[in-house]
């Protein structure tokens, strides 16, 4: 009894220090903000273009000629890409931009017909017209956006770190041996078999999440703009873009991306078209989340929303817009790191009396699932292992 009581001390002291450890590592990054993005983004790029590059060495092709290739590729990707979309964005967004004052005082007009029509004359909604155009015209004219931008680095400075990034990645994608072998040498010899394969289930994991990503964007974007379209709601390739663009952002940037077309329908001959603009947008989430995500992303990353608005607001806060970007990426590694160390281990401590239910279909996916992540864990670390 007395080596099991001082057993549970032990564990609950693990666990004080852990988040004592957690937050420290919390304030540090806070204050190396703009080192600790770059890295960051450096090892999530890194992971992102390892996939086609691991694909073409298990066909035989070297890693270096493969890093050029797949670097090649996405440059001709997005040189096709901004040829045939970037005049008719670029020449929408101008005319969006042109226009955007007068769009907000006819939005305006429009909820005061609305109010009148109705007897809501609360108060409730009573913005100043004058204020707002004021402050439209301030965004548009960059004030806003010069005071954001002056916040961060200068863009001498933001290309040099764009450029810091992009060459780490390609040395980290053309030679990660080097580097994984030099962090697992720092673990003592009988654990690092077990640092490789977590290593290579968070690899498989961010992979994961970013292919499904990508594939679940895409769609968004393309359902929005052929339903904008349809409805007839102007400049539906730019903001069907935006959609597709914002849906990396989960919960957040659906709710943004719906707004300017709503505001565009308000103010259109047919202010009714904001119904279906509503009814699209509805649709076109219950496809998601109850058809591209299932399939898609196939429990890739299973997070709790809760869980994912946390991690969107502390991101946020240590990194700003770019953080928010990182944040799910980051949340599923941690959420791997803590299965893995943590629970795992407490699990082993004793049986849970009265353990969760779970499907069996769940479960079925879940056994599937791992057997997949084993075989890609010891698929990456087999070289590391001969090495």
């Amino acid at each position: 009894m007395e080596r099991s009581g001082a057993r549970s001390w032990r564990l609950m002291y693990a666990g004080i220090g852990l988040v004592f450890a957690l937050l420290l590592g919390l304030y540090f990054v806070y204050q190396i903000q703009v080192v600790a993005l770059v890295f960051l983004l450096t090892l999530l790029l890194s992971i992102i273009v390892s996939g086609p590059v691991d694909f073409l060495e298990r066909r035989g092709l070297g890693r270096t000629w493969g890093t050029l290739i797949v670097f090649g590729c996405l440059v001709v990707l997005f040189a096709l890409v901004g040829l045939g979309l970037g005049s008719v964005v670029e020449e929408q967004a101008r005319q969006l931009q042109e226009s955007f004052p007068a769009l907000l005082s006819s939005v305006q007009e429009r909820i005061e017909q609305l109010q009148r029509r109705l007897n809501l004359q609360t108060g409730l909604f009573q913005p100043d017209p004058e204020r707002l155009l004021a402050s439209a015209r301030g965004f548009l004219s960059g004030g806003t956006v010069y005071t954001v931008a002056s916040v961060g680095a200068s863009v001498a400075n933001i290309l040099s770190l764009g450029a810091v990034i992009f060459i780490a990645t390609i040395y980290a994608v053309a030679w990660p041996a080097p580097l994984v072998n030099g962090f697992v040498s720092l673990f003592p010899a009988g654990w690092r078999q077990r640092v490789r394969e977590v290593l290579g289930e968070l690899y498989g994991t961010v992979q994961r999440w970013f292919l499904g990503q990508l594939v679940s964007m895409v769609i968004i974007g393309a359902l929005f703009t052929v339903s904008l379209a349809i409805i007839g709601v102007p400049y539906a390739l730019l903001l069907g873009l935006l959609s597709g663009l914002l849906a990396f952002v989960p919960y957040v940037g659906p709710l943004v991306s719906v707004v300017p077309p709503i505001m565009l329908a308000l103010v259109s001959p047919e202010p009714l078209d904001a119904l279906w603009v509503v009814a699209a947008y509805v649709g076109i989430q219950a496809i998601e989340g109850n058809l591209i995500q299932p399939v898609v992303m196939s429990q890739a990353v299973e997070l709790h929303p809760a869980v994912v608005v946390f991690a969107l607001l502390i991101t946020g806060t240590l990194f700003g817009l770019v953080g928010v970007l990182l944040a799910v990426p980051l949340v599923a590694s941690l959420q791997v790191l803590v299965r893995e160390l943590w629970i795992e281990r407490m699990d082993e401590k004793g049986e849970d009396p009265n353990p969760p239910v779970r499907e069996e279909g769940k479960k079925g996916a879940d056994h599937n699932f791992r057997q997949s992540v084993g075989r890609l864990g010891r698929a990456l670390t087999a070289p590391l292992r001969r090495s």
